[in-house]
């Protein structure tokens, strides 16, 4: 058990960017009253540093953590998004149509660094290529392998702590989750857009709309993600114990879960996608977000709820579809799923209406609006 000083938290978020003892400590100086409290610090950074907490020189390469512990240092994360076919080729598509000779760019969560070296060998003049995990380190050892580093400036850290010596005319970012805002994309970049770029930047993505397709999910599936009265039943049997109240909360919402692209695409789908929302990530992020829409069914079924997958523009030529009848094995994203909490039989042409709700945390909600 490490016993640390009171200034711990307060130095552990500090060398989350790398610093000196010194710097680290006048950065901190105004908590520090007098020689005795700057004493106590240092002994806690000695102390953090001999318990491997802080080390002296940054690891260069994968963690040897599994994912998710190893978070995305992790090189089954990086894998992944290099391995599919689509998104990172379309990602390069859109950053060769934006970036223009001499450009300043902003790259905000490089990880391999694949968007900030396609925008250097596009011409930009300065990439600023940020990135809060460890692997910007082996982000920069690819930008010099590949003979841009020296016009791509590498920076452990958050953006919203980020200062930038000039503004950047162009703005690279893939934070984009499953369900297209569930990584909080539009509140970085509102933030980024206002203290980072200049007066007319340009964005990839620019601009992201989600489409809601009424489907039927496999019950089995189904099974795994909404406790029904066959599990109370038979956790009754096996344990004695009546667990009732889970499957009477679920019944009264809809819930979320994410599945793999194709296991989706052999679902049967009762309805054409219908626009959910779109926003243009130029303009200002709401605090929440509240919008509807109506799906028309197609055919005779049972919908027990819709996928939800995004089209983001990247540029002007270039769009991405995470449309599950588009994925593959090889695809980085899953897509997102709403179970209602009533299965609604339709017959073709029956209309479904929908409400969906962004919270302006990362965290939205899709459910029929009452008129369903």
């Amino acid at each position: 058990m490490l016993k640390l000083g009171q200034s711990a938290l307060g130095l552990l978020d500090l060398f989350h960017t790398p610093r000196t003892i010194g710097q680290a400590l006048t950065l901190l100086s105004a908590r520090l009253k007098g020689p005795r409290a700057t004493e106590q610090a240092l002994a806690t950074v000695l102390a953090l540093h001999q318990a491997g907490v802080l080390c002296s020189d940054p690891v260069e390469g994968f963690s040897s953590q599994p994912f998710p512990k190893g978070g995305y240092d992790a090189a089954l994360v990086h894998i992944a998004m290099l391995d599919d076919p689509v998104r990172k080729t379309a990602f390069q598509q859109g950053v060769r149509e934006t970036v223009r000779e001499g450009d300043v760019v902003l790259d905000l969560g490089t990880g391999s660094g694949i968007l900030a070296i396609t925008a250097a060998q596009a011409g930009a003049r300065k990439v600023y290529a940020v990135e809060p995990a460890g692997m910007v380190h082996l982000a920069r050892s690819i930008a010099e392998r590949n003979g841009v580093a020296d016009r791509i400036e590498f920076i452990r850290g958050w953006s919203p702590q980020l200062e930038l010596p000039e503004p950047a005319d162009v703005l690279l970012t893939d934070i984009v989750g499953n369900e297209a805002l569930d990584m909080q994309i539009w509140e970085t970049l509102h933030d980024a857009r206002r203290r980072l770029l200049t007066d007319s930047p340009r964005l990839v993505p620019g601009a992201l709309t989600a489409y809601a397709t009424l489907t039927r999910i496999p019950d089995a599936l189904l099974d795994q993600h909404r406790v029904s009265d066959e599990h109370v039943t038979r956790w009754k049997d096996m344990y004695g114990i009546d667990f009732g109240p889970m499957a009477e909360s679920e019944s009264r919402r809809s819930i979320g879960f994410y599945e793999r692209p194709e296991t989706v695409q052999e679902w049967e789908f009762l309805s054409a996608p219908g626009e959910l929302y779109e926003v243009d990530l130029l303009g200002d992020a709401p605090r929440q977000l509240e919008t509807a829409c109506t799906l028309t069914a197609n055919g005779e079924g049972v919908a027990n709820g819709v996928t939800v997958h995004f089209t983001a523009r990247l540029g002007p030529t270039t769009q991405l579809s995470t449309a599950p009848w588009m994925g593959c094995s090889r695809s980085h994203w899953y897509t997102a799923v709403w179970a209602f909490p009533e299965p609604v039989p339709v017959r073709a042409g029956q209309q479904v209406n929908l409400d969906y709700r962004y919270f302006g945390d990362g965290t939205s909600h899709v459910a029929p609006s009452a008129a369903a």
